[in-house]
């Protein structure tokens, strides 16, 4: 039987992307992206708050040029990729464990702002 590791996420970016060349010499962005459930109201008058997960995102190669040059804390974004955990240790001898979305394809949601021209085609 196949497996699958596909996740999709459309969410708000949390801080300023940063773009780095690895070792490499691949380019490589990261930033994290928040997606929230909307709260409600259960039928015994019960609030239940908004919830607000936050996701580490890595993109590699090309699609970094494009977060370079588009994509900034507050952007509306789709993302599709794939789950990987790694782990280091820290200064302090801590095993640490890292869970990020490796991104293959993203589209930026955010509306066209009023001064770029229309020209009918897609950023990239």
């Amino acid at each position: 039987m196949a497996s699958l590791n596909q996740v999709n996420l459309i969410g708000f970016v949390g801080d300023e992307p940063k773009v780095i060349a690895t070792q490499s010499g691949r380019l490589m962005a990261t930033f994290s992206l928040a997606t929230t459930e909307k709260g409600f109201t259960r039928q015994d008058g019960t609030a239940v708050p908004d919830k607000t997960d936050w996701h580490n995102i890595v993109i590699f190669g090309n699609l970094s040029r494009v977060v370079q040059s588009f994509v900034h804390k507050g952007s509306l974004l789709y993302v599709q990729g794939k789950l990987s955990y790694r782990t280091y240790d820290s200064k302090d001898g801590q095993k640490k464990y890292v869970t990020e979305v490796v991104v293959d394809n993203l589209q930026l949601l955010d509306r066209k702002a009023a001064s770029a021209p229309d020209r009918g085609e897609p950023l990239f």
